[in-house]
């Protein structure tokens, strides 16, 4: 800054001595000379818009296994595990791939049972958005059934090392009666995302509705995702013997 102000007085000097301005409308120039000085310096420390977004999805990027605890309706579902890839594909766009398994209590080997993945786009005025899809299981009436879901939602920051989102999407259920679960639509999707001690953390709510003729069924599922670095998937689910072809590797 003292650089800029001996550079302003040698300016007035010469404009002085060459045209005779008047004084005080050279400390006016002055001033106004200095504040454009003061609001570029200023404008340059800001954070760039969606810094904040980069710098988390940055930061988990690479291999995680973990538990999902899922529910509808408050009633509780066999927990699944999973082995998450989560990649950074350019400067505003990161990918992850999960895939879902089970503990046969049978044979105590590890089986498939699904798979999601998410599409994260920062924009350039730093908003964040969110594409979710998958397929797997969720429990209807006691009974496990087939889902697909498509998921789109917008993040916001909450601070450095979480984000809340909200968005819609829909959601098909197979073997419900007059297919019922055909066309469900998710009106209210929220999610948590968080990054603790090394922990990464997603939550996700959905209020999900179904219609067919005059039949209208409506169910509140949710999932919790805890997971840590590694790839191994079988290391973390009890009593498992061996992780079945390809998950016990990262892609």
């Amino acid at each position: 800054m003292l650089k800029y102000k001996s550079r302003i007085t040698v300016i007035l000097q010469h404009v002085n001595h060459t045209f005779h301005i008047h004084r005080s409308y050279l400390i006016a120039l002055s001033l106004l000379i200095s504040l454009v000085f003061a609001l570029s310096t200023a404008n340059s420390a800001q954070p760039a818009p969606g810094q904040d977004a980069r710098s988390f999805f940055k930061s988990i990027v690479g291999s995680w296994i973990g538990t999902c605890e899922q529910s509808t309706d408050g009633e509780k579902a066999e927990n699944k595990y999973f082995q998450a890839v989560i990649k950074q594909i350019d400067g505003n766009t990161f990918q992850g791939e999960f895939e879902y398994y089970r503990l046969d209590t049978k044979t105590g080997s590890v089986v498939p049972v699904g798979q999601s993945s998410f599409l994260t786009t920062i924009k350039p005025d730093g908003t964040v958005q969110n594409k979710i899809t998958g397929k797997g299981t969720v429990l209807v009436n006691y009974k496990p059934k087939d889902q697909k879901h498509d998921l789109s939602e917008v993040l916001t920051c909450i601070d450095g090392s979480s984000f809340q989102g909200k968005g819609t999407g829909t959601v098909s259920v197979s073997g419900m009666p007059l297919g019922l679960g055909k066309n469900g639509k998710v009106s209210d999707a929220t999610s948590n995302w968080s990054l603790k001690n090394g922990v990464l953390s997603i939550d996700q709510n959905l209020k999900v509705g179904f219609k067919a003729l005059f039949i209208k069924k409506s169910f509140k599922m949710t999932a919790h995702y805890t997971a840590k670095r590694g790839t191994n998937v079988a290391s973390i689910i009890p009593k498992a013997q061996a992780a079945p072809t390809g998950a016990g590797s990262s892609k």
